[in-house]
């Protein structure tokens, strides 16, 4: 009797293991076929011009010259951080202070002291242990955190048509020439004035799935309408349905602008920038990295 409920208790442990075996072979299966399914985009591909997630500010920083505003898209980790300058920084056309190497996490850690609280969506984006080094706490309220500058003061130059020039731009915001590209990271420099600009995460010809994207505007009077799009299956497994998805999208009046976007997805990318209005120009730097 025991040997047979011995003979039993062996012969479904490894009718267990087998169905493991067999549902883990299925999944990696699923993943495979996805992978098949993810279709290049093409010329003729279409677009989702509606905003497929909601965007909201969770803080704005004002320091030395330079005003952050942090953006969260959606409920998981995406984020976008814009960046202009004002005072000073702008009449000198000053660099960036914010390095691409730099999450929205890492970026908030510089500029802020130890006792302010780090907004819920902006800790998301901290690597491994790093929030707990930090030794900061979390803000839920879900409250927009402003941090001003008792010496903020708007530049005259971005009252006027300021342009900084093919030159400066190229040298300043474009790091000079020749823009180097790898398949991991994709740069354009368009120092030209320009009415209508897309820009795509191709290398070589060849499509790269990547999953930040940094640009760079120059305003010159006028709007210049910025969109991220991402290339997505819009329709559910089984079904293919692969379109331009607009991610986020801003109006940017005259005036220096960067604007970088984190995400953890990868996929094709492009940014778009046109006019709404029809007037003005721009100058623009983008990068897919």
């Amino acid at each position: 009797m025991k040997k047979s409920i011995f003979k039993t208790l062996t012969i479904a442990f490894i009718l267990g293991i087998v169905l493991v075996a067999c549902e883990k072979n299925e999944e990696e299966l699923q993943d495979e076929q996805l992978q098949e399914l993810q279709e290049t985009p093409t010329k003729n591909a279409k677009y989702v011009d509606e905003l497929d997630q909601t965007s909201y500010e969770v803080a704005k920083i004002q320091k030395d010259g330079h005003e952050y505003h942090f953006i969260a898209l959606g409920d998981e980790d995406e984020m976008i951080v814009a960046e202009t300058l004002y005072g000073n920084a702008s009449k000198n056309a000053e660099e960036s202070l914010h390095s691409i190497e730099q999450s929205p996490f890492n970026l908030f850690i510089a500029l802020t002291s130890n006792s302010v609280s780090i907004p819920e969506r902006v800790a998301k984006t901290a690597k491994g242990s790093e929030l707990q080094q930090s030794g900061r706490n979390i803000e839920t309220s879900g409250v927009l955190l402003e941090i001003k500058d008792p010496n903020y003061s708007e530049s005259i130059d971005q009252k006027a048509c300021y342009d900084i020039g093919s030159t400066d731009f190229r040298n300043i915001y474009c790091g000079g020439v020749p823009v180097t590209s790898t398949p991991t990271d994709i740069r354009y420099c368009d120092d030209g004035l320009w009415y209508s600009l897309t820009r795509s995460s191709i290398y070589g010809g060849d499509w790269k799935e990547l999953d930040d994207t940094y640009t760079r505007t120059n305003v010159v009077c006028g709007l210049t309408r910025l969109q991220f799009y991402a290339w997505e299956n819009t329709a559910s497994w089984p079904f293919s349905d692969w379109k331009w998805v607009l991610k986020y999208q801003v109006d940017l009046p005259n005036g220096y602008w960067y604007y970088y976007y984190y995400t953890s997805t990868n996929t094709e990318r492009q940014v778009k920038r046109t006019r709404p209005t029809s007037s003005g120009s721009f100058r623009a730097y983008t990068r897919f990295y």
